[in-house]
């Protein structure tokens, strides 16, 4: 389904209702109903298809932040490319440009870089045509529903 090449990819998690949430070390957080959009890259073993493998999989034990929101928020869509040249930051910061985006939880996912997060919110799904007009490029586009 994706490939075992490096990349960098944004899932696309879908929040009904509004609900409290705690992170890990982050903290507890009031999450508003609608569309997280969080960016991550795969540059270690398995690439795209082991890293993602993961965000498919049921949590049996929250390992990364993104683990914890997936707990609550169900996969809704993926986007990504593969290409060795690390897209995460400019892509984060891409997606916080886009019309309604806000940031839901600082720092999350970005514990290790001076982003001010890896996930985005948005009330309603973000706009793929959009995001790649701000990024100059077209990744691949995977969407639950479709598989």
């Amino acid at each position: 389904m994706f490939p075992p090449d490096q990349g960098t990819y944004i899932l696309i998690l879908h929040l009904a209702a509004p609900t409290s949430l705690t992170i890990g070390k982050l903290g507890t957080f009031d999450l508003q109903a609608g569309y997280y959009a969080y960016v991550g890259s795969a540059f270690g073993a398995g690439g795209l298809r082991g890293r993602l493998k993961h965000h498919l999989a049921p949590i049996t034990r929250p390992h990364w932040h993104i683990d914890y929101l997936r707990q609550v928020a169900p996969l809704h869509e993926v986007w990504y490319t593969a290409s060795p040249i690390v897209h995460e930051h400019p892509w984060a910061a891409h997606l916080q440009s886009l019309a309604g985006a806000t940031i839901p939880m600082p720092r999350f996912g970005a514990s290790d870089c001076t982003c001010p997060t890896h996930l985005v919110y948005f009330p309603t799904p973000p706009d793929f045509a959009a995001f790649c007009t701000a990024i100059d490029a077209t990744p691949q586009r995977w969407s639950v529903d479709e598989n």
